[in-house]
């Protein structure tokens, strides 16, 4: 039974723009020349093109501040890719304690043990961790043809950008946009794809190409780390569910599970000499009680550790998961990436949620009367009484992920939307 890949892929493209390093031993090792280079290529690589591409948006605001729409649209820009930022200064941080959240998965408490598991189980994984990298690829190539179309923008637009109005020769040009001036008459407009600061003129060759090419390479480099990091947490949510889900399976069937495993245990110490047992209450029923009783305290364990990864889960992207909240109440109606994010948050939150429910409704049909022991009810008891409180991620302890927020988010910005709306209509009238 082969182990399932579940963040191969997401790992891979966080590797690729220097958010992931290699294995513990060789990222931890100061003398591993690998390391060091990828630290120095880490290190620059997102310097170069994450955080100082967002700090010469931010510097921009100042200079679009008197026109409302340019100041809008570089409003909502300049938020996404601090919020790539900002996760990319998380992921950076706390990359230990993500490295134990998903090694808890693939070697962890969670991990599938052949003989230990069952082949329902593996079916569960595999079927989870296919649709996980499914998800990555829809979002990751919504997020490229985004960022390709803002891109390309600029050649849209080309045949629109001749004007023969008078102008002087010796000129400044804009940050935003480079003029270009053939004569004295002739002006070339010539825009860049986004909105930034650069310290020279624009307008003039080589510098306008390389404004360009350094726009292209920062924005190709943000799009994918705001996909992949999010893909990445609502995977390993939708992995929190897929425990609960095998938990609750578990309990529901705990005492055929229990007959199943003494079974093979018997047919193995039989060499295979035909003996044949169709009826698990052949088995002594004390022999029945332990194996079941040893089987609650695995589900008592697991249901323990998948509350441990659910609490650490929180404690290490709640406070981003907020800020991705109110920076959705601004420019929900603009990156198609980043609306998609939020859902994808609300969404596997309410599965998670979900899903702790149902282990408490398994309990409940595991056939609980036929145990003979107090320690085997004692040890169920546990899990039924944890489990009727449901078990919810939230935004920082402000409320919880769910559907239902997401949806007052979507009523917040869209409130917000008609204010902006009306003053953008009260100043055309006062232009007028």
């Amino acid at each position: 039974m082969p182990k399932p890949n579940y963040f191969s892929a997401h790992l891979t493209i966080l590797r690729i723009f220097g958010l992931w390093s290699y294995d513990d031993s060789e990222s931890r090792s100061s003398s591993s020349p690998k390391s060091f280079l990828y630290s120095v290529y880490q290190a620059t690589f997102l310097f170069t093109f994450a955080y100082l591409f967002t700090v010469l948006e931010i510097i921009e605001l100042r200079f679009s501040w008197a026109k409302f729409d340019d100041f809008i649209s570089n409003v909502c820009y300049a938020i996404v890719h601090t919020m790539a930022c900002l996760k990319i200064s998380l992921i950076l941080a706390r990359a230990s304690d993500i490295r134990k959240i998903i090694n808890s998965f693939e070697n962890g408490p969670f991990q599938i043990r052949p003989g230990e598991k069952t082949n329902e189980e593996y079916r569960l994984v595999s079927q989870r961790v296919r649709r996980n990298k499914k998800l990555l690829k829809i979002y990751f190539t919504i997020g490229t043809s985004v960022v390709i179309n803002g891109l390309l923008c600029p050649l849209y637009v080309s045949s629109d950008s001749t004007s023969h109005e008078t102008r002087v020769k010796n000129f400044t040009t804009e940050p935003d946009r480079g003029l270009i001036s053939g004569d004295d008459n002739e002006i070339v407009s010539r825009k860049l794809p986004y909105m930034s600061y650069f310290p020279f003129d624009v307008g003039v060759t080589p510098y306008y190409e390389l404004a360009y090419v350094y726009q292209g390479i920062s924005l190709m480099t943000l799009s994918p780390i705001i996909v992949t990091t999010d893909v990445l947490y609502g995977s390993i949510l939708l992995h929190i569910a897929t425990q609960l889900g095998i938990l609750a399976r578990t309990l529901i069937s705990v005492r055929s599970i229990g007959a199943n495993r003494l079974l093979r245990y018997d047919l193995y110490k039989s060499h295979g000499n035909g003996w044949k047992f169709d009826d698990g209450e052949i088995f002594s029923r004390k022999r029945l009680d332990v194996e079941i009783y040893r089987l609650l305290k695995n589900c008592v364990a697991h249901h323990r550790a998948i509350i441990s990864l659910a609490e650490n889960m929180e404690e290490i992207f709640s406070t981003l998961v907020l800020l991705q909240f109110l920076s959705n109440l601004v420019i929900m109606c603009f990156p198609l990436f980043q609306i998609t994010s939020l859902f994808i948050f609300c969404n596997c939150g309410d599965e998670v949620t979900q899903q702790s429910l149902l282990v408490a409704d398994a309990a409940c049909f595991c056939d609980w009367y036929e145990f003979s022991s107090a320690k085997m009810r004692r040890a169920l008891l546990s899990i039924v009484q944890r489990s009727q409180r449901p078990l919810r991620l939230t935004v920082a302890k402000f409320a919880t992920l769910s559907r239902e927020t997401y949806l007052k988010v979507v009523q917040g910005s869209a409130s917000y939307f008609m204010f902006l709306r009306k003053m953008h209509r009260a100043d055309d009238d006062d232009e007028q």
